[in-house]
């Protein structure tokens, strides 16, 4: 009985023990900038301070050998503050930190992410005789002794006050973490890493190439107007966008150029906002008035990574999810002209639909936008990478945006060149694009087409709550002129057109009850309604502004003139437009009203016919069941 109690009592105290260890050391490794992962620390004091307006919490923490009295929680932790959880001789495991240099030479321990191990009720005392770390993070040497309580001790140590101390103690070398500060090669300046960028400091400099750099944006709102450039930045710690505004967007746009390395400091730090950055960090920088942004020489540039693809072969995008972010390369079959386009939030922009094609015999279509679109030269097929296109289902399998860099120097690039002109431009590639759908271009994927018959016999539009989308081949043989005009309120609302139909007053002035107010004019829109037929059945259908103006080969305000001064011209209008083919891009919604379910089809994209596509479409399948193509016909044109 005894032995049994003695051995209870061991494993207790074992236990306790256990429970109670601390990661010996590691305060004087992390402010070295070792990579530690998590550890264990004691809490041996707090202090409140006010720093511009915002509370923030100093801790002063132990790892049993050493203390740091320069250690800040993070302000989402507040709350453990707040509910007494760091209270003290309290252990906690800290699972993230950064650790940053400050002015004097100082370095700050920030605890951004812990959790509490064994409150300090259950400890009840100090563990082990730590001795404070030095402000510049330097342990102390072995003869020092410290029995610090108060964070605020040994903070602001003055170089008298160690003038007569031996020097800290050498350590072996260790390896540098990604996360610690360090002195640039040239230029004096000391270098954060991406990583370590937080609201929680005020002084610091990155050293990070450019990987992409958007175009210059405008906005007009009530409040004012201006405008602004993105750009995203990376080091080998990590990545963050960074966004210039008004004149700094001015003097910094045509400077910085994407691929090149930049000394940037002078930046405000604040939450990265998802719903325009994808980047792999909480936060994102502003440029404030005083930012400096300094290029660095190629000799010195070599050290920050160079930009890494992780390309996606083009017949695997089909299994990519909608909106997902891609790397790919391709060779460029074809380009078309950069056309204006007006959104329906009334911004113009300038686009390019390109389609690439690569080894596994697949092509999809890449959309290019503003400079970038005005700027591409498809001439001689080139080779394009693409970092960061956007996955979208519309079309079938389309591709948006990203950074593109033509014929790029390195192995894909000149294997996927070798291809081509080894006879890759002669393959049958699958297009994972209805390219009918494209508005503006030549051509169309006639192997997508459905008949009108097949539409409905499909009950396409009634699948999804969002609309489905399908191509036809059809015949314009009659417009609804009545009502294919209406007059629209042309104010500008937050940077888009209000578009709103106005009501006329009698008196020469229109209200417009979405903006409520009076205007003096109005503008023109088109929403044509048409009956679109072919051989197997007819569909009424809808068509908006931009389509509307290609079907009828003229602009809304000249239709709207002809329709007030000269019906007889306004009628014919609408004549020469109909009973002309053309490959339609539909979206079909079902719509319920009265209890009766109707499903609406808009025209979202109009393209020419293609005749010698849809001859080596046709071809294709009388072969495919087993016909012969007749003599008269030349075969070799088409296919």
């Amino acid at each position: 009985t005894t032995k049994l109690i003695l051995l209870d009592s061991l494993l207790q105290e074992t236990t306790v023990k256990n429970t109670m260890s601390l990661t010996e050391g590691v305060l004087a490794r992390v402010m070295k900038g070792e990579d530690v992962g998590e550890f264990n620390v004691q809490v041996l004091g707090t202090k409140v301070i006010q720093s511009a307006g915002q509370e923030r919490h100093r801790l002063l923490i132990s790892d049993g050998q050493h203390s740091n009295s320069l250690s800040m929680l993070a302000t989402q932790l507040n709350h453990m503050m707040h509910n007494k959880s760091l209270e003290n001789f309290t252990i906690v495991k800290v699972k993230k930190h950064v650790c940053n240099q400050v002015a004097g030479g100082k370095k700050v321990l920030i605890l951004m992410e812990m959790e509490v191990v064994k409150p300090g009720s259950e400890v009840g005392r100090k563990i082990g005789s730590p001795v404070q770390i030095l402000s510049d993070g330097s342990a102390p040497p072995p003869s020092a002794g410290n029995q610090n309580k108060d964070p605020n001790v040994g903070a602001m140590k003055r170089p008298s006050d160690t003038s007569n101390s031996a020097p800290p103690t050498k350590v072996p070398a260790t390896t540098r973490s990604v996360l610690s500060s360090v002195p640039a090669s040239t230029g004096g300046h000391v270098i954060s890493p991406i990583a370590s960028i937080s609201p929680y400091q005020n002084k610091w400099t990155i050293k990070a190439r450019v990987t992409s750099k958007s175009d210059i944006r405008t906005w007009n709102k009530a409040s004012g107007s201006g405008k602004l450039f993105s750009m995203d930045l990376m080091d080998e710690s990590g990545e963050i966008r960074a966004t210039a505004f008004k004149e700094q967007c001015d003097q910094y746009y045509d400077m910085i150029q994407v691929g090149k390395v930049y000394y940037i400091s002078r930046c405000s730090v604040k939450a990265a906002n998802k719903a325009y950055s994808k980047l792999n960090n909480d936060y994102e920088l502003t440029f404030k008035d005083n930012v400096l942004v300094e290029p660095v020489t190629e000799d010195d540039a070599s050290e920050v990574p160079t930009l890494s693809y992780n390309f996606a072969n083009i017949s695997d995008l089909s299994a990519a999810g909608k909106d997902a972010m891609v790397d790919v390369i391709g060779v460029c079959k074809s380009s078309q002209e950069p056309v204006n386009i007006t959104t329906r939030a009334g911004k113009e922009l300038t686009k390019r639909e390109i389609v690439l094609c690569d080894q596994t015999n697949a092509e999809v279509t890449l959309t290019l936008w503003g400079s970038t679109a005005e700027r591409f030269q498809g001439d001689d097929n080139p080779v394009v990478a693409v970092k960061g296109a956007r996955v979208s289902e519309y079309n079938g399998v389309t591709l948006s945006g990203g950074d593109v860099l033509l014929n790029p120097d390195f192995d894909h690039g000149h294997k996927l060149k070798a291809w081509w002109e080894d006879g890759g431009k002669n393959a049958d590639f699958n297009s994972l694009t209805v390219q009918g759908q494209r508005s503006g271009g030549s051509g169309a994927d006639t192997a997508s087409l459905k008949t009108v018959a097949e539409v409905k016999l499909e009950n396409i539009g009634y699948n999804s709550d969002r609309g489905e989308y399908y191509t036809c081949l059809g015949t314009i043989s009659y417009f609804a002129k009545d009502k294919a005009l209406y007059k629209a309120c042309p104010n500008q609302v937050e940077g888009r057109e209000c578009n709103k139909k106005v009501q006329d007053n009698g008196d020469g002035s229109y209200r417009c009850e979405k903006c409520s107010m009076n205007l003096n004019n109005f503008k023109w829109r088109l929403m044509l309604s048409l009956n679109v037929g072919d051989y197997t059945d007819g569909i009424w259908a809808t068509c908006f502004q931009e389509h509307a103006e290609k079907l009828l080969g003229m602009s809304s305000e000249e239709v709207g003139n002809l329709q007030e001064r000269d019906e007889e011209r306004f009628n014919a209008v609408f004549g020469e437009a109909s009973f002309k083919s053309y490959v339609f891009r539909m979206r079909a919604k079902a719509d319920t009203y009265n209890d009766e379910t109707r499903v609406k089809h808009t025209i979202v994209g109009i393209d020419n016919l293609d005749y010698m596509a849809l001859n080596r479409q046709y071809i294709k399948e009388i072969e495919a069941m087993g016909g012969v193509v007749p003599d008269k016909v030349n075969r070799d044109l088409y296919v």
